[in-house]
């Protein structure tokens, strides 16, 4: 039997429950992992919650797309992995089957090109904290054409996808401004970014840590920080967003993410964060039971979470 969370209806936390259900068999170009652990975002909440849009005839949905796990079945075609591999994730395309699927359940199934091979050393708490803000934050420097030589500006450096953002940035000795809460500071220096509090007079504050004129910026918090974009001089493809508001968009942000995420950037933070080079903050680990998740998902809605919330599944 595979337990997992489930909606049948959008709304709060309130709405998820653990129902148990037949584990799904994986298929052509699909694996079953025995999930450990699971990562929660903000996108997942959003979902659930109804904010996205939604048709609730297509209920019940799994919840959560990060994991990390061990292999117990492959399909058909698949040579790459085999069962008893560790593996990290984050489920993006539907598995071939109408039931629902979500990270936070015993088994799930993801496609080949959604699953990674967990190196040695890292965690399965620490490895399922990485899918979408690893994923995120590979693609966000990739559409923005990002270089060593640049000073990229990122605001809500200290979350989760910011942080990894700032250290992949810091990693190969770009200039490196991050914004955040004034608590933050101390964090992000140890992630190689000088640090900015939010707040009034933020553009001359950026310029004087900067030293030298901004070159890029990546919004990961929402649409005044476009606002900051332009009150730095930055011209159209110089900075994004994840935060797809039409009001960023009308300024000339790219709209970027996982979207521009390619095969083996999973595997590459996961490597990098296994050898020291890059560290993931666990802000706190819950229990696999229905109060804990509800509890977990009120947090992150809260907002300024450093790092990620992950539920122990094993």
């Amino acid at each position: 039997m595979n337990r997992a969370i489930e909606y049948q209806g959008f709304g709060t936390p309130s709405v998820l429950d653990i129902v148990e259900a037949q584990a799904v068999e994986p298929g052509e170009g699909e694996v079953r992992v025995s999930v450990e652990a699971a990562g929660l975002n903000p996108v997942d909440w959003k979902i659930f919650s109804g904010s996205f849009g939604g048709d609730e005839s297509k209920l019940p949905k799994g919840v959560a797309k990060d994991f990390a796990g061990v292999i117990d079945a492959v399909g058909r075609g698949v040579a790459e992995f085999a069962v008893g591999d560790e593996v990290l994730g984050s489920i993006k395309k539907a598995v071939q089957t109408d039931q629902p699927n979500g990270a936070l359940a015993n088994h799930l199934v993801a496609s080949v090109r959604d699953v990674a091979k967990k190196p040695e050393g890292l965690s399965f708490v620490d490895a399922a904290s990485l899918g979408i803000p690893a994923l995120t934050a590979c693609g966000s420097l990739r559409a923005l054409e990002f270089t060593a030589d640049d000073v990229i500006v990122i605001s809500a450096a200290s979350g989760g996808v910011g942080s990894i953002v700032v250290q992949l940035a810091a990693s190969v000795g770009a200039t490196v401004i991050g914004i955040a809460s004034e608590s933050s500071a101390e964090y992000l220096r140890s992630l190689g970014a000088v640090p900015v509090a939010y707040g009034p007079d933020l553009a001359s504050r950026v310029r004087a840590a900067a030293q030298r004129p901004v070159t890029k910026l990546l919004d990961c918090f929402g649409e005044e920080y476009i606002d900051l974009a332009l009150e730095l001089g930055l011209s159209s493809g110089t900075y994004g967003t994840l935060v797809g508001t039409e009001g960023a968009v009308q300024k000339g942000a790219s709209l970027t993410g996982s979207r521009d995420a390619q095969l083996g950037d999973l595997g590459r933070v996961a490597k990098l964060v296994a050898d020291g080079t890059l560290k993931v903050t666990v802000a706190d680990v819950y229990p696999f039971t229905t109060d804990s998740v509800r509890e977990a998902y009120a947090e992150l809605q809260n907002g300024h979470v450093r790092g990620k919330l992950v539920v122990d599944i094993a």
